[in-house]
């Protein structure tokens, strides 16, 4: 990012206050971590006001700073003067993403799960062949996306965002600022169920990302999701929406999907494509939803003109540095770290794993699963259920997580209130093993808001009783 305030202030329809030819390299939003030339954008929180910190700023590096109407500019500060400076984030992404012109090949990646890891995975597919700038971790609303957005250099030849939604809208206002030539819905499940009420309403809030992109764009649907694959009702929601029809192309394990897995043995398939070859692809990452999570990645490639064979090794390479669900040797076994986030469809993707690895003992640690509205307790039943084909303990953790409890119907199980009981509780448990010289593996998952990484960071460094 190489950005003159005068720019900035184009960009934003704000008033500039300084020097009009001083340029910004990059911005950032935490005062705690300004570095010189850089743009401090001044954001109103509910605990703090970043406006607070304008003055310490710039005194610290800071080129200029972003700031609304009621700041007044001391000495010769550089600000620009916006109406909201969260919103002013995004019109300065889309201003240098419409300056940069079509020379870059832009993707979006939403849907209620499996977001960040198949982002994760596009991005490694184009990496390999292109120089590529990804949304880092969690960077998928309002804030986050202009700032990828904002480190996007003149040697990018990709940008690889992720889209996250709260409710109808949010997709949309994303996608207008990145209007990308490919996108892609993992799948449509869930999550977010309390504040749309059906998934017909997921599905129609997902479909947004089609209203920022241009003619000739291509589409990227799982073919096996039972909302997704009903292609007349797609096509009838963006036709609903003006958008530009694009090109849609599916993937899955279903007959009727182009691009199909098959002979599935983990995370090892084969690869049927649209004019027939049979490619063989072994995967690091263990999971079948990891099958799906590739296939996507081979579609998205493909569209921009990655052959599948290219796309594919570079595939079996992915995996040293995954962002998401870790798999972290221990001195008792084997820590599936997944604490992140949590959907049912997560959940069970990531019992399923566990389920795969070697071990004496299998453990499963899960937290509630937030934001299901009337779901809530079917889903919860659902990934109890299923934790009954998985696991031999259950540890379950918080107020619904009393509905995996019930049932489960392992021998051995808990219910605890919090995660810090949940990290005392286990240190004994596979303490107990340890001495019978049994391997463990567990797998700690759920909601962030439920804190699991208390558990997980407690369990990567005990080494037994």
């Amino acid at each position: 990012m190489k950005v003159s305030l005068a720019k900035i202030a184009k960009y934003t329809g704000g008033t500039l206050q300084g020097d009009e030819g001083a340029i910004v390299k990059s911005a950032v939003i935490d005062s705690r971590k300004v570095i010189n030339d850089c743009l401090f954008v001044a954001l109103k929180g509910e605990r703090t006001d970043g406006h607070l910190f304008v003055e310490s700023a710039l005194n610290s590096g800071a080129k200029a700073a972003l700031v609304q109407k009621e700041y007044i500019r001391k000495n010769n500060e550089n600000v620009v003067v916006v109406e909201d400076t969260a919103k002013a984030m995004g019109d300065i992404a889309a201003g240098i993403l419409k300056d940069r012109g079509e020379s870059l090949i832009k993707v979006a990646v939403t849907g209620s799960v499996g977001k960040t890891s198949t982002k994760d995975m596009i991005a490694f597919v184009f990496a390999s062949y292109f120089n590529t700038l990804k949304s880092q971790l969690n960077h998928n609303n309002e804030l986050g996306l202009p700032m990828t957005v904002m480190k996007l250099e003149d040697e990018h030849e990709v940008l690889v965002s992720e889209m996250g939604m709260r409710g109808i809208g949010h997709v949309e206002y994303l996608t207008n600022i990145v209007k990308p030539n490919i996108a892609i819905i993992t799948n449509i499940g869930i999550a977010h169920l309390e504040h749309l009420g059906t998934r017909e309403n997921i599905l129609r809030a997902k479909l947004e990302v089609c209203k920022g992109m241009k003619e000739g764009g291509t589409l990227v649907l799982n073919g096996d999701n039972d909302m997704l694959s009903n292609e007349s009702a797609v096509r009838s929601i963006i036709k609903e929406y003006g958008a530009p029809m694009p090109k849609i192309v599916y993937f899955g394990t279903d007959g009727n999907s182009e691009y199909k897995a098959t002979n599935i043995h983990g995370s090892s398939y084969v690869l049927k494509t649209p004019d027939g070859k049979e490619i063989q692809v072994k995967l690091k990452v263990p999971g079948v939803h990891n099958v799906y999570n590739s296939m996507a990645a081979v579609c998205v490639a493909g569209a921009a003109g990655i052959s599948v064979e290219k796309a594919v090794a570079a595939l079996e390479n992915f995996g040293d540095d995954v962002s998401r669900q870790k798999i972290i040797e221990t001195p008792w076994g084997i820590l599936v770290d997944d604490t992140y986030n949590a959907s049912p469809e997560s959940m069970e993707a990531s019992l399923s794993v566990l389920s795969e690895l070697k071990a004496d003992v299998k453990i499963a640690a899960l937290a509630d699963m937030l934001e299901l509205g009337d779901m809530t307790e079917t889903a919860h039943r659902r990934v109890g259920k299923k934790a009954c084909e998985c696991v031999d303990v259950l540890v379950a953790v918080g107020n619904t997580s009393v509905l995996y409890y019930e049932e489960f119907s392992g021998v051995r199980k808990l219910h605890l209130n919090d995660s810090a009981a949940g990290a005392n509780e286990l240190t004994k448990i596979i303490g107990g093993y340890m001495k019978e010289g049994k391997r463990v593996a567990l797998l700690a998952k759920g909601s962030n808001a439920m804190r699991m990484n208390i558990i997980s960071e407690a369990l990567i460094h005990y080494g037994g009783l």
